[in-house]
């Protein structure tokens, strides 16, 4: 009875493993090959590119003076946001890349399925961090500290503009037969 339990909700895809004859467990959901306009391989690089390049300049904005972290809330907020956000793209890039190709179907929509939300999400964030750099810097004077937090924020967008791109292109396909279920034999 207990086997036939069924789960449902963030952990419905544990439905898909079965156990063997020799009690480890295999997978027998769907998977997913890329099969994107630009090479995956390639693809990759851009993201990996992309995303490193969004956190490094988002924290390279944390470290200027001008509108600083701790003293302007309609710039801390946003910052700290895009930052996290920035960190949960990273990490969700890192997650596809070390899975492979081709993807579990739980994989596919834990990342390819994620990675426009999160990054839109970022994109957004390093907008209004931008934003709120230049308020503060034409209300309270333009420094150079100023001028560099809202050109390192805007990087941080353009980077996540031509991420979005990027995915726009790729592309994954459900394959027919998947690795690792058992051969259908027709009993006609």
């Amino acid at each position: 009875m207990a086997k036939d339990k069924k789960r449902r909700g963030r952990r419905a895809y544990l439905n898909d493993f079965e156990r063997d004859l020799t009690g480890s467990y295999q997978y027998r959901g769907d998977h997913y090959r890329y099969a994107g306009s630009l090479p995956r391989g390639r693809a990759l690089a851009w993201l990996w590119g992309l995303s490193v390049f969004t956190l490094a300049a988002l924290l390279g904005a944390g470290m200027m003076d001008g509108p600083g972290l701790g003293r302007c809330g309609y710039v801390l907020i946003p910052y700290a946001a895009a930052c996290v956000g920035a960190v949960s793209v990273l990490y969700t890039v890192g997650r596809l890349t070390a899975n492979g190709d081709p993807l579990r179907e739980y994989v596919l929509e834990q990342t390819v399925r994620k990675l426009p939300v999160r990054g839109g999400l970022t994109l957004v964030l390093a907008a209004l961090s931008a934003v709120g750099g230049a308020v503060f810097a034409v209300t309270g004077g333009p420094n150079w500290e100023r001028v560099v937090f809202v050109l390192l924020c805007t990087a941080a967008f353009a980077a996540q503009l031509a991420l979005r791109r990027i995915l726009r292109g790729m592309d994954w396909q459900k394959m027919e037969d998947t690795p690792g279920q058992p051969e259908e034999k027709d009993t006609d």
